[in-house]
């Protein structure tokens, strides 16, 4: 079952774990800033995509603009048979640097 994490428990397991940062935002939108090596697979992307995650027991860290897409790859990754899966929603909220492109 995937867990619900604020923006200050995701860095704190993105600093400290192994991990997969998901962004599940729209390839045009990743490009305009992502967080340091995230990958992007867009949410409705994810069904024929999921041979680019790591195995099913592999740490992965959710986020998409504001939340709404992150919920549901996450209950989608849990339907997978994804152990280890966490959503910390929206890059609106979060503050820890991001990666921005012109």
């Amino acid at each position: 079952m995937h867990k619900k994490i604020t923006p200050e428990r995701a860095k704190e397991i993105i600093d400290s774990t192994d991990c997969t940062i998901l962004d599940v935002r729209t390839e045009d939108e990743f490009v305009l800033g992502h967080l340091e090596n995230s990958i992007c697979i867009p949410v409705d992307d994810l069904p024929s995509r999921l041979d680019e995650l790591p195995d099913r027991s592999a740490t992965i860290l959710i986020c998409c603009r504001s939340g709404k897409s992150s919920a549901i790859a996450a209950e989608y990754l849990d339907g997978k048979g994804y152990e280890n899966v966490y959503d910390f929603g929206g890059l609106l909220s979060w503050r820890y640097g991001y990666v921005e492109w012109d």
